[in-house]
């Protein structure tokens, strides 16, 4: 049977972000080589959903080239989401603060959490990564949408760029560093969840230990900022300072914990003897690659997440081209790539032990699939603690 090559849907709409695709002569030379591979690749083939409801087509091609709010046209989706979330959010914040109701509040979260804080931290990431935003957009989304979704100002470019970039989830580097955890141990997820909650403090000083005051005072101006706007809402309206503020930080530190969790669950433990902390072998262990999974569709390709990590400048859009332009190269050095599972479901299938489901949706790059007990042992190799000179699992 000849395989179907993945080709963009000619129903996408003119200004949908086009996300390349290599040429027949790759696909087939990537068939040929790996016959397990899936050739229909919901990512090149599907329209967008990071915003739910796009702007015009005409207005968001406009805006993105003209407005001067973002650097890159691909973006101009990010227009559509910042104007989805200041109507819909803005409307029932707006509503909290002048109908000041529990109820209203919880709904009013709820329908956030569902609809829109995924996208939104995660046009927040790659908008960070590639500086994507101009500055008085930039503004509004940090210090306004930022605030509103539980992220305050200063936080996350210290958090993700300086740190998790850099450290690249290794103890003593990155203080979100998932190997030396059991990672299919909720508890340990729940310790590792509860460190982060104090990441207001613990931010800024490792910030100045590796002689970055500037990062450490940016971030604690942020916090400055949002502990005082607290302050200010609950003399005025406690019902919005709760909802509006303090329940979505909780909530979001368990999500974006849970997330960090889930894309560094599979760690090989090769790694704790590796010196070269930034090359293809180290960075294709530390993470597996989610394909073919919608979810990948509102999250700006998250899911190909080993791909950011061997380049995080890689814009959003090029992540499957990259992948399938270089799979020697992740093939090489043992990347687990699983077909058709989001990185929620992922995380969710390991806490429950029902890796052999996870198992039917690796990936096989040999010419024979491998049995079934043979990969659900890899996995199982990849969730055990890693330990490091002088610093120990928990």
């Amino acid at each position: 049977m000849t395989p179907t090559i993945a080709r963009k849907s000619t129903s996408v709409r003119k200004n949908v972000p086009v996300i390349p695709n290599v040429s027949a002569e790759r696909w087939k030379e990537i068939t040929g080589k790996y016959p397990h591979f899936p050739t229909d690749i919901l990512e090149l083939t599907s329209e967008r959903c990071e915003a739910p409801v796009r702007l015009p087509a005409p207005i968001e091609d406009w805006l993105a080239r003209n407005a001067g709010l973002v650097h890159d046209p691909r973006d101009g989706i990010m227009i559509s989401l910042v104007f989805n979330i200041t109507c819909a959010a803005g409307l029932l914040y707006a509503l909290l603060w002048y109908y000041p109701s529990h109820w209203l509040g919880l709904f009013t979260q709820c329908f956030y959490f569902a609809v829109f804080e995924t996208r939104f931290i995660l046009m927040k990431h790659y908008a960070e990564h590639q500086r994507g935003f101009s500055t008085l957009f930039g503004w509004y989304v940090s210090g306004v949408l930022s605030t509103l979704a539980g992220l305050p100002p200063g936080l996350y470019g210290l958090h993700h760029l300086f740190m998790h970039h850099i450290g690249n989830n290794a103890v003593g580097d990155d203080l979100s560093a998932t190997e030396c955890y059991q990672r299919d141990n909720i508890l340990h997820w729940l310790v590792y969840c509860g460190k982060h909650y104090f990441c207001m403090a613990t931010l800024p000083m490792y910030a100045f230990s590796r002689q970055r005051p500037g990062l450490a005072l940016a971030s604690l101006g942020g916090t400055a900022y949002w502990v005082l706007f607290i302050r200010y809402t609950w003399s005025v309206n406690k019902h919005f300072a709760i909802w509006a503020l303090i329940v979505p930080f909780c909530a979001l530190q368990a999500f974006l914990m849970f997330g960090n969790f889930c894309q560094h669950i599979f760690v090989h433990p090769k790694v704790g003897s590796m010196t070269d902390k930034h090359g293809y072998e180290f960075n294709c262990a530390i993470a597996y690659q989610s394909i073919n999974h919608f979810d990948n569709l509102i999250t700006f390709n998250d899911g190909y997440h080993v791909t950011h990590h061997v380049n995080s400048r890689v814009h959003w859009t090029r992540h499957p081209e990259h992948f399938l332009t270089n799979l020697e190269k992740y093939v090489e050095n043992d990347t687990l790539v699983i077909n058709g599972l989001g990185v929620p479901e992922i995380g969710f299938y390991a806490f429950t032990g029902r890796l052999d489901i996870i198992a039917d949706h690796v990936v096989h790059f040999t010419k024979e699939k491998r049995k079934k007990e043979d990969v659900i042992a890899d996995l199982k190799l990849r969730l055990q603690p890693i330990v490091r000179k002088s610093v120990k699992a928990i």
